[in-house]
């Protein structure tokens, strides 16, 4: 349902607005809270923009979009918290709007649910379905648990599972490994699949355009989160993943999975 939709980008916008303000000092300084402002952003542009497009574009719409886009840039500047709280309160007072302008016309959409979506695109290999699935599952599970580095790290190795399997419908690959993004090893080859980490496979489905560079954008954002699965980096950066982190980043994995299948060979 349309409004499902707009219900979890309300929630989202309130879940950054609960992180900013418990963070220390008047500006936000650390990458890691503004990489999640961004990532909350781009999830808008990328995800929620296109399952409302079908609401009429209202005054609310164009004064939401300003506020998203707002978002976006003071994520790059060290902005202070009380701007950022403003802005969460216009958006999701614009959510709002948006909402009852739904209500009045209802239309039947696809929202962002957390049920299984289907992995046949993929091709007749039921077992990596079937593993992607599980995969899809088990960050459920952990989110629910309250689990949230688990569940990031469960998020990254679905998106890699799922990347390996969109390069292996290929059956020409040459333009796989002659892309700029493969990485290489100290004689300039490229390295075997098996070598690939997740920030290879997301910047060659970037390339290859598989996945939108707003796409990229928020994926680099759930690599860097997930890599707090190392003590010794969590330890160094001084960061606690918290549910509210992970939620904006299932957003994230889920809206990449979409643009992969979406973008399939059939």
């Amino acid at each position: 349902m349309l409004t499902t939709s707009i219900d979890e980008a309300i929630a989202q916008i309130d879940r950054l607005r609960r992180l900013i303000k418990k963070g220390n000092g008047a500006q936000v300084r650390g990458a890691e809270e503004r990489s999640v402002v961004k990532a909350t952003a781009l999830t808008w542009f990328n995800n929620y923009k296109a399952t409302l497009r079908s609401v009429e574009m209202t005054y609310e719409f164009e004064r939401l979009e300003e506020a998203y886009q707002a978002l976006l840039a003071h994520s790059d500047r060290q902005t202070t918290r009380s701007v950022y709280d403003q802005l969460c309160k216009s958006i999701k007072q614009n959510l709002i709007d948006l909402r009852t302008e739904a209500l009045k016309a209802p239309v039947h959409t696809t929202s962002t649910s957390d049920q299984p979506i289907s992995f046949q695109a993929l091709g007749s290999d039921q077992r990596m379905q079937s593993v992607l699935t599980a995969r899809w599952d088990e960050c459920v599970v952990c989110l629910k648990a309250g689990a949230p580095l688990a569940a990031t790290v469960m998020m990254g190795g679905l998106l890699e599972a799922l990347l390996l399997a969109r390069i292996n419908l290929e059956a020409d690959k040459s333009a796989i490994f002659k892309a700029t993004a493969a990485p290489k090893d100290d004689q300039q080859k490229t390295r075997q699949l098996k070598e690939w980490a997740l920030k290879n496979y997301i910047e060659v489905a970037h390339e290859l355009g598989w996945i939108t560079v707003s796409a990229k954008d928020v994926g680099e954002v759930l690599r860097d989160y997930r890599n707090y699965i190392h003590p010794s980096k969590q330890y160094s950066h001084n960061v606690a993943l918290t549910t509210d982190d992970a939620m904006i980043l299932w957003e994230v994995a889920k809206a990449i999975a979409r643009q992969v299948l979406k973008l399939a060979p059939p």
